[in-house]
């Protein structure tokens, strides 16, 4: 299921009026848009299952529907769930939580893994993260923010098993609860996790409204790009998910389909074989 003409017109009259604003650092930037995630699995390929007027937002993968995700506002606990459809494992993840960094992880299902891919701990660990790892593959991090840094930590699930590890990613803030946590559990393939990292640890700053701001550390500086710019961005985006979806396609049933039957040798060259 592609984008539709409208969804593109929605989301242009959206953010049409929106100045651009570099904002950083992008754990505390506020969740943004969430169509900077859906609009491109459906342009991969997903396939939107609520119903219309519904909203929640179900999506299916395209991969024999063995991938869903659901943007709830209601749900008392995180908005966001993306799971297996067998349950080996789940994720979840707060209102809060920046759309491009659920995006790192989200990605990953659209491309699969790729060459020279780094661990989630390397991500942390090249940004200048205070890492430590421990015997059975747990471990914990510390990003090397001043003010209010993330703790990230892979843990058993159940007691000291490690058999059932589950990720736990926490943005504290000064006093009260976080500001936004994020919960993956069970054997999640590697590539979503470091995708997820990567996003996570990255300086670069997001994009967002003037003083759309959720949190009072967040900054912003204008951004070069006019609010048509930022749309075309947007756009250039889900178009490049929609090509790379179809060139996997297409490999995927290249290395499928049989190959070519030898033709029948000619009657003149069976009887030239045989004199």
């Amino acid at each position: 299921m592609a984008v539709s003409p409208a969804q593109r017109a929605s989301y242009a009259e959206d953010h049409a009026t929106k100045i651009p604003f570099e904002t950083t650092p992008r754990p505390l930037a506020g969740p943004g848009d969430p169509r900077h995630v859906t609009h491109a699995l459906l342009a991969a390929g997903w396939t939107l299952t609520s119903a219309p007027g519904d909203l929640r937002i179900a999506l299916a993968g395209p991969d024999e529907a063995r991938h869903q995700m659901v943007i709830d506002p209601f749900a008392s606990g995180s908005p966001w769930r993306i799971q297996s459809v067998d349950w080996t494992w789940n994720a979840s993840f707060d209102r809060m939580v920046p759309a491009e960094i659920i995006a790192g992880f989200t990605d990953g299902l659209l491309h699969g893994p790729r060459r020279g891919d780094s661990s989630p701990w390397e991500h942390m660990q090249k940004a200048g993260w205070a890492v430590e790892r421990q015997p059975g593959g747990t471990g914990q991090a510390r990003s090397p923010a001043p003010e209010l840094p993330i703790r990230a930590e892979l843990r058993p699930i159940f007691n000291d098993s490690s058999d059932h590890l589950a990720w736990r990613i926490v943005q504290p803030d000064h006093i009260g609860a976080p500001i936004w946590k994020m919960w993956i559990s069970g054997p999640v393939p590697e590539h979503l996790m470091a995708g997820l990292a990567e996003q996570l640890v990255s300086a670069a700053p997001v994009l967002r409204g003037m003083y759309d701001l959720d949190h009072y550390s967040a900054r912003q500086n204008p951004s070069p790009l006019t609010p048509q710019q930022a749309v075309e961005a947007h756009f250039t985006r889900i178009d490049a998910a929609r090509a790379q979806a179809r060139s996997q396609r297409r490999t995927h049933l290249t290395t499928r389909l049989p190959a070519p039957a030898a033709a029948p040798a000619s009657p003149a060259h069976s009887r030239t074989s045989r004199s």
